[in-house]
């Protein structure tokens, strides 16, 4: 796994200008076995992108195996500035920003090409909306579904779904964006693990 994380970032060129923080205000658990990523926004691959900040990434084991029941499943955390965009309308542009960015990097790096404008996202409010975070944090929730082209293994069509979760770190004044990813079903497995990783993410 950390062969594949390696891999996935010179292939991306992932790190921005300018370092994430050293001592980092949150905590994001990797469980065992996962892999794990810290870049800083906007990442080379999708200048596009609006917000600046901190992501962290949480991959599965099976992450860039077609064949594993984890393919494609992770988590990403964006630590924002309390002053970011990040209604439902923010996040659909933010994210889209993101996963053509990625696409085209990855598939340019296997001399691939990709219609990244034909790519979707459609982001609702989740029904029902979240419980507050164990501090007391209101949470907005919403759902989400990127159809795109899955540019890591298969170089074939996919539908990414997404469960987002967005709260405040107002001590911090920043935004807290957590979003699970996988293309499996809500039943399966990996996102009882997703979730976990979720709840366990704190700020200091």
């Amino acid at each position: 796994m950390i062969r594949a994380c390696l891999l996935t970032t010179l292939m991306l060129t992932l790190f921005a200008a300018g370092e994430p923080e050293k001592e980092s205000p949150y905590q994001v658990p990797t469980p065992k076995g996962w892999a794990e990523e810290t870049i800083a926004l906007p990442p080379d691959f999708a200048p596009d992108m609006k917000w600046k900040g901190t992501e962290e990434l949480r991959f599965a084991p099976g992450m860039f195996k077609a064949d594993t029941p984890d393919f494609l499943s992770y988590a990403l955390f964006f630590w924002l500035p309390d002053d970011a965009d990040i209604d439902a309308k923010a996040m659909e542009r933010e994210l889209l920003a993101y996963y053509r960015g990625l696409a085209a990097a990855v598939l340019k790096g296997k001399k691939q090409e990709v219609d990244t404008k034909a790519f979707t996202l459609t982001i609702t409010a989740a029904k029902p909306p979240p419980d507050k975070r164990r501090g007391g944090e209101p949470v907005a929730g919403y759902v989400g579904e990127l159809k795109w082209t899955e540019p890591f293994a298969t170089g074939k069509p996919q539908t990414l779904h997404l469960e987002i979760h967005s709260w405040p770190a107002a001590k911090h004044k920043h935004h807290c964006i957590f979003v699970c990813a996988s293309p499996q079903p809500e039943t399966a497995a990996v996102w009882k693990t997703l979730r976990a990783i979720r709840a366990g993410c704190t700020c200091r």
